[in-house]
């Protein structure tokens, strides 16, 4: 069974690039993972190890142009295979800090099998802008759309 896990939490970046990880994330980096940028191109995102290699079977199956196979190759070869230290911390390397502005204030979000990782003020922005109650409410209703066509 694979285990999912949801929530939000913010965290500091230490001075060595480290954020702690709290405990009830922690089990999505038990095998490992993957980290690199996330496709909103704002923000990273962690893959648990049995995740990652879904998102890469999923990709390989696209059939991308060429240009378009060599701009998602180009993205993702900034990423790093990732583990938790000895205290549960989670070393982000500069380059993957630096496309992302991370800077001190860091929000994670955890969303099932990946976690999402935010400069703070970006992912307040974000939400303020994109996930407004009338966004929500069509994504609700069109879900629920979904549901009845799958009947």
């Amino acid at each position: 069974m694979q285990v999912r896990v949801y929530g939000e939490s913010s965290h500091q970046l230490d001075e060595k690039g480290r954020i702690n990880i709290p405990r009830k994330f922690q089990v999505l980096f038990l095998q490992g993972g993957f980290l690199t940028r996330a496709f909103n191109g704002q923000s990273l995102v962690f893959w648990a190890q049995d995740a990652w290699a879904a998102v890469q079977e999923r990709l390989g199956n696209i059939e991308f142009t060429e240009v378009a196979a060599d701009d998602v190759a180009r993205y993702l070869s900034c990423g790093t295979e990732v583990q938790l230290d000895g205290q549960g911390r989670l070393s982000i390397p500069p380059n993957l800090r630096r496309r992302t502005k991370l800077d001190k204030d860091v929000t994670l979000l955890a969303m099932g099998d990946k976690i999402e990782i935010w400069d703070t003020q970006t992912w307040l922005d974000y939400d303020a802008e994109r996930l407004t109650p009338s966004a929500m409410g069509q994504a609700l209703s069109d879900l629920k759309q979904g549901s009845n066509t799958a009947e």
